[in-house]
């Protein structure tokens, strides 16, 4: 029910979008309402980009124009670096813009990253050396700034940081990546080079099953680790299965598909049932002529089987939320406003609002 109410709110924003400018900029917390919360990029050759908060009973819209990346709805904000100011924000939809009051760069950090579950925040904080040499330090707080503690100093590594993933179904480990620096920025999905699991008491760091592996995709929940792997002949990507309760594997052939080499975005569905990740066609990467073609893959966890979902899509798209009891899935697209679903039963899609939906403030 849920889901489908979020749905139903997301799909009424093609009609909010283009008629907020109309309507009455509401003071406030909107009386303590779900919000669902939207971004516009690059209104202006500024780049600058348009935070959409809008009432979910209502159907207020205020609009906060801000210039920043990594959008995390958090609380009843939304959170993001701003890369005018190299500061972490805090965006409410009274439209204050407010500096976060424990996450901030030092004077030689490079990247800030976050993961959110629940009341708990897990951040890297990544610096560069005066050699140039990369050091994380990772830390884990309540979301209003309790108990916060330092849980894992990295490095110095050349070219390497290390970056939050999930936290564990129990909240007792972090699951983390070493990530090549330079790589991980140029790369139109998120994928992940050598995961590891953090024991948040003991500080303990292990690798989970055959990591390293390839720079691909992989995701946590519902007890599983469900990671792709590019396969020798370097033509397709199996999904390997882990259950890291009882440490049991199940691997799924590659699909065939000629020319699609880069493949990310995994994301599993709330009840483990089902995985879905983006494998892409890429030519003339970074080019003036650059085109892209992607297809979503869907993984059926139950019948251990993959399959192309969807006809060519012609950007890169990376997933937002699970809808309509697993059904559905919500995306979006780094480079183009829009937010779509797309019918898991038959791979339809269909436009449900012109901004990019980045989740529900409650």
């Amino acid at each position: 029910m849920q889901g489908q109410t979020a749905l139903k709110v997301v799909s009424a924003l093609l009609f909010f979008c283009h008629i907020y400018a109309l309507s009455a900029q509401v003071e406030g917390d909107f009386v303590g309402h779900p919000l669902q919360v939207f971004v516009q990029r690059d209104i202006d050759r500024l780049g600058t980009d348009r935070l959409q908060f809008v009432d979910s009973l209502t159907g207020d819209v205020l609009p906060v124009d801000v210039n920043g990346r990594q959008y995390t709805p958090i609380g009843r904000a939304v959170m993001f670096f701003d890369v005018t100011t190299n500061r972490v924000m805090l965006a409410t939809s009274d439209g204050t813009i407010r500096p976060h009051p424990f996450i901030q760069p030092g004077v030689n950090t490079q990247r800030i990253d976050w993961i959110i579950s629940g009341e708990t925040i897990a951040w890297t904080r990544t610096d560069a050396t005066e050699m140039g040499s990369l050091t994380t330090r990772t830390s884990v707080a309540d979301l209003n700034g309790v108990a916060v503690r330092e849980v894992l100093v990295d490095g110095p590594r050349d070219g390497i940081r290390v970056l939050p993933v999930a936290f564990s179904k129990d909240m007792t480990r972090l699951y983390m990546d070493y990530q090549p620096a330079t790589v991980g920025e140029l790369s139109p999905f998120q994928q992940y080079a050598g995961l590891f699991a953090l024991d948040l008491d003991g500080g303990e760091a292990e690798l989970l099953p055959e990591e390293p592996g390839c720079f691909c995709g992989a995701a946590f929940g519902a007890g599983l680790f469900v990671r792709l792997d590019l396969t020798e002949d370097q033509l397709g990507y199996d999904v390997n299965i882990y259950n890291l309760a009882g440490e049991v594997e199940h691997s799924i052939p590659a699909l065939s598909l000629e020319g699609y080499t880069q493949a990310g975005g995994l994301t599993l569905s709330p009840d483990g049932s089902r995985a879905i990740y983006a494998l892409a066609q890429i030519r003339d990467f970074g080019g003036l002529n650059q085109s892209v073609r992607t297809v979503f893959v869907l993984i059926n966890l139950d019948s251990m089987t993959q399959a192309a979902l969807t006809d060519p899509i012609t950007t890169f798209v990376q997933a937002v939320e699970w809808t309509e009891d697993s059904s559905a899935l919500i995306f979006t697209s780094p480079d183009r406003n829009g937010t779509w679903k797309i019918n898991l039963t038959d791979g339809r899609l269909s436009l449900v609002a012109s901004a990019n939906y980045l989740g529900t403030l409650r």
